[in-house]
C-alpha cells in the first residue's frame, strides 16, 4: 500500500512535473514569440522614426538653402547700382565697380552662395563673383548657364536646377542655380538675368554628418527630384545620377504622403525605405536601411530563446530556474541596449543645442529665417536662448583686426578655438544681461541682448565693449572693434539691423582698429561729399616724377586729409582712383620686374576691401611712393652712366682732334653743354676738359719714354696746336717743365 501511495506520488509528481514543464514551456515560447514579435516592431519603429528625423533636418536645411538663395536674389534685385551691370553700356569702372563689389559682398558674406553671375544679351556682358571677371556669352567659362537664361520660362522661375559648373580656372562645382528676370516684359524673351549658384556641397555635408554620426547601422541617404534624379549624395560621383529605375524610388514619387516607410528589397536583400517629401522644391528625402544592420539583435535573441526552449524540454525541471535566468538575460540586453541608445541620443541633443542655437540665431540676425511669434517663443525655450526676442533688443558687432594677418598666423582649429575663447569673454562679461553670443564666421562675433531702452544703455554698452576689448588684448594678444546697433523693435528686423551695424562697422576704417563705433559717428561724417582734388593728385604725380618724395607725401596727407569726414565708399573710391592714376602715370616701373612696385600695387587692388585702417592704406602708399622714386632714380643713374661711358669711350678715340672740346661733345649728344658737363663731374670729380687733359697727357708720357719724336710732333699726335699751351699744361700735369722731365729720362736711362 505504501509501495503504492509512493508510486502514485511518484506518477501524480511526474505529471505535475511535466504539467509544470510543459507550462513552463508553452509559456517561454509564448512569451518568447510576443517578445521577438514586439521587439521586431520596436526596431522597425525606432529606425522609422531615427530615419525620418534625420530626413527632416536635411529638408528643413534644404528648406533653408531655398529661402537663402530667395533672400539673395532679392537682395541683388533691390540694389540701384546693380542695375548698372545689365544696362550700363559704358566700360566706367566707377558705377560698374561699386555694383560688383555690392553683389561680391552679398556672396562673400553667405556662405550658401557659390557664385554670382549678371547675364546682360544686349550688351553681351557677362559678369562673375567668382573671379570679378567681364566675359562676353561667347567666351564664358559656363555656357551652360548662358543656355539656360536663353531658354527660361515662367515654369523654372523660381525652382533649383541642378548642374555641375565649370570652375572659373578649372575642375568642376556640383550646384543648384536659380535664374531671376531682370526687367523682364511680357511676350519679351529673356534679356538680362541674375544667375545665382548655391553650393550643393553644403547639403552634402550635412547628409555626410548626419548619415555617420547619427545612425548606429548602415544607411544610405539621398534626395532626387521629381523626375527621380540624384540631387544630392553623400558620395559626388551620384551627383544627378537617375534612380528612378529602382521600385522603391517610383514607389516614394508616386506617394502623395509628406512622410511614409515601407519594405521592399534591392538585389535580393530586404531594405526599410523611408522618405519625407518637399513641396516647396518637389524634392523627396530617402533613406535606405538594410534589415540584417538592425534585425540581427532580434534573430540572436529569437535563437537564444529556441535554445533555452530546447534545454528546458530536455532537462524539465532541475534548469527551470537556469532557464528564466537565461531568458531574463536577452531581455536585460535588450533593455541595456535601449537605455544605450536613449542616452547616446539624449547626449548628442545636448552637444548640438549650443550649435542649432548658434544657427538658428544667425539666420534670424541676417534675416533668412521667416518666423512666428509661436516658432519663436518654442525656439527660445527649446534651444536656451537667453534675449527674449518678443520685445526690444539691442545688438553688438565685434569684429577681429588684423583678419588677414590672423588667418595667416593660425591654423583653421586654432581659429575656431580662439573664437570660442572670444565668444567666452563676452558673454562672460555680459552675462549679468543674459546675452548670446552668435559666430557670424570668418572676423565677427555678434552680442545679442535685451534693451531696456534707457538713455544710459549705450554709455554701458561702451563701457562693456571696451572691457572686452581689453581681456581679449590681456588673455588672447588679440585686438578686436566693436559697433554697437541702435534698439530693435522686433526680432523681425534683426535683418536689416545687422546690415546698419556691418556698415557702421566699416568706420574702422577711419576710426582705427580698437575702436568702438556707434551711430553718432555717423553724424560726425560730411553730408556734400568732397569731389577728388584731381590737382593735387596731378601735383603729387608730377612730384613723383621729379624724384621729390617729400612733396609727394605732403601732397599725399592733403588729399587723406579731405577726406578725413567723408563716407566710408567715398574714401575707398578715392583711394582706388588715386592708384590708378599712379598705375597710369608710371606704366614702366608698373610693368617692370627689377621693382617692387608691380606686386605692391597689385596686393592693393586685391586686397582693397579687406583693408581695415589708414594706417594700411598709409603704408601702401609710402611704400609705393618709395618704390616709384627709387626706380625713377635708378633709371635716371644708368642713364647718366651711358652718357659719361660713352663721353669716356668718344675722348678716348678722338682725342687728337684740336677741336675737340666740351661744346662739340654736347652737340653730338644733343644736349645742354652745362647739363653734360655738370653730370660728368657729379660722375667722375672732374670736368671734361680736365678729363681731355689727362687723357691727352697720358699719351704725351707714352711718347715720350718709348719714342725719339721731337715736341712737336708730340704736340700735334695729342691734339694740340699751341704748343706754348702745351707747355704749360704740361707743368701743371707732371709737376715740372718738359725739359727737365726729358733731362730725368736721359738719366734714367743711364
Amino acid at each position: 500500500m505504501a509501495l503504492q501511495s509512493k508510486t502514485n506520488l511518484k506518477s501524480l509528481y511526474t505529471k505535475l512535473l511535466l504539467t509544470f514543464t510543459l507550462t513552463v514551456t508553452v509559456l517561454i515560447f509564448g512569451l518568447s514569440a510576443l517578445l521577438f514579435r514586439n521587439y521586431t516592431s520596436a526596431s522597425i519603429d525606432s529606425v522609422n522614426r531615427t530615419n525620418t528625423s534625420l530626413l527632416h533636418q536635411i529638408s528643413y536645411s534644404a528648406n533653408y538653402m531655398d529661402n537663402v538663395a530667395q533672400k539673395f536674389i532679392t537682395a541683388a534685385m533691390a540694389e540701384p547700382s546693380v542695375a548698372n551691370l545689365f544696362f550700363n553700356p559704358e566700360d566706367d569702372m566707377a558705377p560698374l565697380g561699386n555694383a560688383f563689389r555690392f553683389l561680391n559682398l552679398l556672396v562673400t558674406t553667405n556662405d550658401y552662395v557659390y557664385s554670382a553671375y549678371t547675364v546682360s544679351l544686349p550688351l553681351d556682358r557677362i559678369v562673375s563673383t567668382e573671379n570679378g571677371a567681364f566675359y562676353s556669352a561667347h567666351d564664358f567659362y559656363d555656357p551652360e548657364a548662358v543656355n539656360l537664361v536663353k531658354q527660361w520660362t515662367d515654369s523654372t522661375a523660381s525652382v533649383p536646377i541642378t548642374r555641375t559648373i565649370p570652375n572659373a580656372s578649372s575642375g568642376g562645382v556640383n550646384v543648384y542655380t536659380y535664374i531671376m528676370p531682370y526687367q523682364t516684359r511680357l511676350g519679351e524673351h529673356l534679356q538680362t538675368a541674375l544667375v545665382v549658384n548655391i553650393k550643393a556641397s553644403v547639403l552634402r555635408a550635412l547628409i555626410t554628418s548626419l548619415n555617420t554620426k547619427e545612425a548606429n547601422y548602415y544607411s544610405d541617404i539621398f534626395v532626387i527630384d521629381d523626375n527621380g534624379v540624384v540631387v544630392n549624395h553623400a558620395s559626388e560621383g551620384m551627383f544627378k545620377h537617375s534612380i528612378k529605375q529602382e521600385s522603391y524610388a517610383r514607389t516614394a514619387l508616386e506617394s502623395k504622403q509628406t512622410s511614409g516607410s515601407f519594405k521592399t528589397s534591392i538585389e535580393g536583400k530586404p531594405f526599410n525605405v523611408t522618405f519625407v517629401s518637399s513641396d516647396e522644391l518637389k524634392w523627396k528625402f530617402i533613406s535606405l536601411t538594410a534589415y540584417d544592420t538592425f534585425m540581427s539583435p532580434v534573430e540572436a535573441i529569437k535563437s537564444s530563446t529556441l535554445l533555452i526552449s530546447a534545454i528546458v524540454l530536455l532537462l524539465g525541471l532541475l534548469f527551470s530556474l537556469l532557464m528564466s535566468k537565461s531568458l531574463y538575460s536577452p531581455v536585460r540586453t535588450l533593455i541595456d541596449s535601449v537605455r544605450m541608445k536613449n542616452d547616446e541620443l539624449v547626449r548628442k541633443q545636448r552637444d548640438q543645442r549650443d550649435t542649432l542655437k548658434g544657427d538658428w540665431l544667425k539666420q534670424v540676425i541676417l534675416g533668412n529665417k521667416a518666423f512666428g511669434e509661436q516658432e519663436l517663443e518654442t525656439q527660445k525655450s527649446e534651444l536656451g536662448v537667453r534675449a527674449s526676442l518678443a520685445g526690444t533688443v539691442r545688438m553688438v558687432l565685434f569684429r577681429i583686426d588684423g583678419y588677414r594677418s590672423f588667418v595667416e598666423n593660425y591654423s583653421k582649429r586654432d581659429r575656431r578655438l580662439l573664437k570660442f575663447a572670444i565668444a567666452n569673454i563676452i558673454e562672460d562679461l555680459a552675462s549679468a544681461r543674459h546675452g548670446d553670443v552668435i559666430d557670424m564666421d570668418h572676423d565677427k562675433l555678434v552680442l545679442l541682448l535685451d534693451s531696456d531702452g534707457s538713455d544710459e544703455e549705450e554709455a554701458m554698452l561702451k563701457e562693456l565693449s571696451r572691457h572686452v576689448q581689453s581681456s581679449i588684448k590681456e588673455y588672447l594678444r588679440l585686438s578686436v572693434s566693436a559697433a554697437i546697433g541702435d534698439p530693435v523693435v522686433s526680432a523681425h528686423f534683426l535683418g536689416e539691423a545687422y546690415s546698419d551695424m556691418l556698415a557702421l562697422s566699416l568706420y574702422r576704417l577711419l576710426a582705427g582698429k580698437g575702436s568702438v563705433l556707434t551711430s553718432e559717428y555717423l553724424s560726425t561724417i560730411e553730408p556734400n561729399q568732397p569731389t577728388f582734388p584731381e590737382n593735387k593728385a596731378k601735383l603729387l604725380l608730377d612730384s613723383l616724377k621729379l624724384g621729390h618724395l617729400e612733396k609727394a607725401n605732403g601732397y599725399y596727407a592733403e588729399i587723406m586729409e579731405g577726406l578725413a569726414r567723408a563716407r566710408y565708399e567715398t574714401v575707398l573710391s578715392s583711394v582706388m582712383h588715386l592708384m590708378f592714376m599712379i598705375r597710369s602715370a608710371f606704366p614702366s616701373v608698373a610693368d617692370s620686374e627689377q621693382s617692387r612696385v608691380p606686386d605692391l600695387l597689385q596686393t592693393f587692388f586685391v586686397n582693397i576691401e579687406s583693408i581695415e585702417s589708414l594706417e594700411e592704406i598709409h603704408r601702401n602708399f609710402e611704400e609705393i611712393f618709395q618704390g616709384i622714386v627709387a626706380s625713377l632714380d635708378t633709371n635716371k643713374q644708368n642713364k647718366r652712366h651711358m652718357i659719361v661711358t660713352r663721353v669716356k669711350h668718344i675722348i678716348a678715340e678722338q682725342y687728337r682732334d684740336p677741336n675737340l672740346n666740351l661744346s662739340v661733345l654736347a652737340e653730338d649728344f644733343q644736349m645742354s653743354h652745362v647739363y653734360l658737363g655738370r653730370i660728368f663731374k657729379e660722375s667722375t670729380g672732374q670736368s671734361v676738359v680736365e678729363h681731355i687733359t689727362a687723357v691727352r697727357m697720358e699719351h704725351v708720357k707714352r711718347l715720350l719714354d718709348e719714342t725719339s719724336m721731337t715736341t712737336k710732333e708730340i704736340v700735334e699726335q695729342c691734339g694740340w696746336e699751341d704748343s706754348n699751351y702745351f707747355y704749360i699744361l704740361f707743368k701743371k700735369h707732371f709737376g715740372m717743365p718738359l725739359s727737365q722731365y726729358r733731362l730725368t729720362r736721359k738719366s734714367t736711362d743711364k
